[in-house]
């Protein structure tokens, strides 16, 4: 076996180098770090059960979802099921909509209402038949809580209806 030792001379010398190179570059960089911490919290608008809800009301994140018992026949009121609370220090608009309508046939005229209360006035914020596709439109202020409260009068032969309604709450 014949040994060039140009050649290896060469190799050692560009190995050698590279080594120097590398260690030169290496010494050379300088590093930035950022250590930080996210605090994430509630925002906007959220549902509260309220003290008359029981098992009538649950909510999972955004959606509350009510199942009233009434008897025919009867007027009944459920004022403190279902709040909404503004999370933010700013107002809100807000669009509230009856998208799916009650159908109208256990109910007397005018026999089922969706009320928004300001909770800490009492004032009546507008009052939504839900026999109908209605809309309220309007402001949340910062802070605010408002009550839901529903209305419900049935006629004497309804004995055995059930209906299904929907409520969308859309807000900037």
């Amino acid at each position: 076996m014949k040994v060039n030792y140009k050649k290896t001379l060469k190799l050692v010398t560009l190995l050698v180098m590279s080594m120097i190179i590398a260690t030169v570059s290496a010494q050379s960089y300088r590093y930035l770090y950022i250590d930080g911490n996210v605090s994430i919290s509630e925002t906007g608008l959220k549902w509260v059960e309220g003290a008359e809800g029981g098992s009538a009301v649950s909510i999972s994140g955004s959606t509350a979802t009510v199942n009233f018992a009434v008897s025919n026949g009867t007027l009944q009121k459920f004022n403190h099921t279902l709040y909404i609370q503004n999370l933010d220090g700013s107002p809100h608009d807000i669009v509230v909509d009856i998208t799916t309508a009650a159908s109208s046939t256990p109910y007397e005229t005018n026999g089922f209402n969706v009320t928004l209360y300001s909770n800490s006035t009492g004032a009546v914020i507008d009052t939504l038949d839900a026999l109908t596709t209605d809309t309220y439109s309007g402001t949340i202020a910062a802070s605010a809580v408002w009550h839901v409260a529903f209305e419900i009068a049935t006629k004497t032969d309804s004995a055995g209806n059930s209906t299904d309604f929907d409520v969308q709450f859309r807000y900037d």
